[in-house]
């Protein structure tokens, strides 16, 4: 249990290890905020595995391959069903081989497959936020039910034939693998154990993004298996562990991206905006001098992320505002100006993204917030505009609300 403790302990560190250079390293950058996007991903994997045992470690070593088709629901959380299978050892060494005359050690292996489903953790994302494109380590861990079916262990019929010479017991009926179980394909029933085993399984995964849908990886499980799993009688659950090298591929766009709000920026827009209100003359008279009140004003912009025209959650709130504006301001009306950045997309592309940008906005204030529609003009100015230049284009995918 110490040692489980000490495993879980040490991912934990690592995990904390692999975000902290990223948030060095994106000091004073342009900061952006992500929205993570579920989808599927498919795994290939190979590797070793040892099964635990009382005879020399490298006469236990097998070859291992695993296949995995999963889902992303969040950056956090992620399920898959795999498929570990080829090859688990056995063996009898020393006074067990030959009634204590140190007889030769009897090895064998045998054949498995077994599915299994997994939750899967993601310690990176959950300690340090979802950034894709600022940090590319990424440390979890998973857990897991499933089954082992073995097959093909004809060796281990060979090593109870062998035990059965040895002691001199030559009854065919008499198993000295006390839970040899039966090859399911090959052999007659002998002892009535089957070479089926339940499996849990506990690990953990480390995985390096190339780009936005190609990463490798490695991955460590350990896997909890039947008394019978190694033929061999110990009272107590047999044991394999894994150590996987290997690639995924995850489908679709993963994520978007747009500019974090900027609190500077949004200052100088407001200042701007202020600029841009229409002033009314003060108007001097013989007794007083009168100053008329401002006609209220509102400037807003809402950001989209690339070839979308849904308003993210994050952008709602700047909705919200405006739908405030029309109904403290029952003679005011709005207009919304759609744009597109000029550096990905056509140009007709452009200008119908921008048409349904800005219909998209119109629609949230009719729709959500009971605004009439003749309060509201739509706009769209296709990849026109250049605000904010190529350096942060990004910045162009932008709906441009104006109400007075």
């Amino acid at each position: 249990m110490k040692r489980i403790s000490k495993f879980v302990l040490a991912i934990l560190m690592m995990s904390v290890c692999a975000v902290l250079p990223t948030q060095a390293q994106n000091a004073g950058s342009q900061k952006y905020e992500y929205d993570f996007n579920p989808h599927w991903f498919i795994q290939l994997q190979g590797g070793g595995q040892y099964t635990l045992g009382e005879v020399e470690f490298g006469k236990l070593l097998s070859p291992n391959v695993q296949f995995a088709v999963g889902y992303e629901f969040n950056p956090v959380v992620k399920g898959r069903f795999s498929v570990n299978a080829w090859q688990s050892k056995a063996g009898i060494e020393g006074k067990w081989a030959d009634l204590g005359n140190n007889g030769t050690p009897l090895y064998w292996k045998w054949k498995y497959v077994a599915p299994s489903v997994d939750v899967m953790f993601d310690l990176t994302n959950f300690l340090g936020g979802y950034k894709p494109e600022e940090r590319k380590h990424s440390i979890g861990v998973f857990a897991g039910l499933g089954a082992n079916i073995g097959f093909a262990n004809d060796e281990a019929y060979d090593a109870n034939n062998e035990l059965k010479t040895r002691f001199n017991r030559l009854d065919p009926n008499e198993v000295q693998l006390k839970l040899l179980w039966d090859d399911p394909f090959k052999k007659e029933p002998i002892s009535g154990e089957r070479g089926t085993n339940a499996v849990v399984r506990f690990g953990a995964f480390y995985d390096y993004r190339l780009n936005d849908n190609w990463s490798i990886g490695l991955e460590a499980n350990a896997n909890i298996v039947g008394d019978s799993y190694n033929s061999k009688k110990a009272a107590n659950p047999d044991w394999y562990f894994n150590g996987l090298v290997g690639v995924k591929y995850c489908f679709g766009q993963t994520y978007s991206k747009r500019p974090a709000a900027d609190p500077v920026a949004a200052a100088v827009a407001a200042a701007m905006a202020a600029q841009r209100a229409p002033e009314r003359p003060v108007e001097r008279v013989v007794e007083r001098v009168e100053v008329e009140k401002q006609v209220p004003y509102l400037y807003q912009e809402i950001y989209f992320t690339i070839n979308k025209y849904n308003i993210a959650k994050t952008e709602e709130y700047k909705v919200s505002q405006i739908a405030d504006f029309l109904k403290n301001n029952p003679d005011a009306k709005v207009e919304i100006t759609g744009h597109a950045d000029s550096k990905t997309g056509t140009k007709a592309i452009n200008q119908t993204l921008s048409e349904k940008r800005a219909a998209e906005v119109a629609k949230k204030l009719t729709d959500d917030y009971g605004i009439s529609s003749s309060r509201i003009t739509t706009v769209a100015k296709g990849d026109t505009a250049n605000f904010y230049g190529d350096s942060s284009f990004e910045l162009n995918r932008v709906c441009v609300c104006i109400g007075k």
